[in-house]
């Protein structure tokens, strides 16, 4: 493998020996990003909190252009703001002046094992505590109730009190997935949250399930971030969903079911007073359906961030 460190540069302004944050964000992208989350909480911490840009990764080593093809825009007779994939690691400080990392950037398409490995060296070079990947997955969820977090980690006391809802299931890899791997064979502690989109807001933002996974983040990193300007978003969302339950009886239809399936789930967890046990689906059962819709997006290439 050719060196990892190679593939990003210091800001020369920047001492790595100077900064010791506890944790590393990482919004890295995946094959799925439901509710384009990554995205939104990428804008709001970067416009709501103080920030500087640590190092930038080369896109040029990690992307096959003709596969995911940056925009450019022609105007008239030129060509102009052309969009080049980045990644980049930020410096942050939250609402009470603690420092933590955010790496942030599409999912690169080339040298998967080399950018995890870099990923590994940043996390040793700055001795952080934890790396904590964001992201948004579609599932049989409505929005009509409070966002669901999915939580996994290298060592279970990372995530204590948290309870499994699948099984056992085989997947397609992501480079998030991957350094998680990685983080766990170099002893590194790595925690994923995973916030529940409902399918029919996959392809849209949703600032809601943004806003569960900061606060899940500052619950877990013990942070004070901010969520005021992604609170009016999702009331004006909350809104524009009003108006077409209103006036879509197929959208009602599928709300209404897809409660019902939610909170016998809910039940099955112990968070809701007993139900028939013929009517609470298994472990297995959750575990199997998700895998289904999982691998039929990987069948059909199907990606909601476009």
């Amino acid at each position: 493998m050719l060196d990892p460190t190679a593939l990003f540069r210091f800001e020369s302004h920047i001492d790595p020996r100077s900064i010791r944050p506890r944790v590393m964000v990482l919004t890295l992208g995946a094959f799925i990003d439901a509710g384009h989350v990554q995205r939104l909480v990428d804008e709001h911490l970067l416009e709501a909190l103080p920030n500087h840009v640590l190092a930038r990764f080369d896109a040029d080593q990690l992307f096959d252009y003709r596969a995911q093809r940056p925009t450019i825009t022609f105007d008239r007779d030129h060509f102009t703001d052309y969009q080049a994939p980045e990644i980049t690691l930020h410096h942050l400080t939250d609402v009470d002046g603690v420092p933590f990392l955010l790496l942030n950037g599409p999912e690169p398409s080339l040298q998967w094992g080399r950018m995890a490995e870099a990923v590994v060296y940043l996390a040793k070079a700055f001795d952080v505590d934890q790396v904590i990947s964001l992201q948004g997955v579609p599932m049989a969820v409505p929005h009509t109730r409070p966002v669901s977090i999915t939580r996994h980690a290298t060592n279970v006391d990372l995530i204590p009190g948290n309870q499994p809802v699948f099984g056992t299931m085989r997947m397609g890899a992501s480079l998030p997935a991957l350094i998680s791997v990685k983080l766990g064979e170099a002893g590194r502690g790595a925690v994923g949250i995973a916030a529940h989109i409902p399918p029919y807001l996959a392809e849209n933002d949703h600032p809601e399930a943004a806003i569960a996974l900061i606060d899940s983040l500052a619950r877990h990193a013990e942070l004070k971030l901010p969520t005021g300007a992604l609170e009016e978003k999702a009331r004006f969302v909350a809104g524009q969903l009003a108006q077409h339950l209103e006036e879509h009886e197929e959208l009602r239809d599928l709300v209404g079911s897809l409660e019902e399936q939610h909170d016998k789930v809910i039940h099955a967890l112990g968070q809701e007073a007993e139900v028939e046990a013929e009517d609470i689906p298994t472990s297995d059962e959750l575990g199997a359906a998700a895998e289904a819709f999982l691998r039929s997006l990987d069948d059909e290439g199907n990606n909601p961030t476009g």
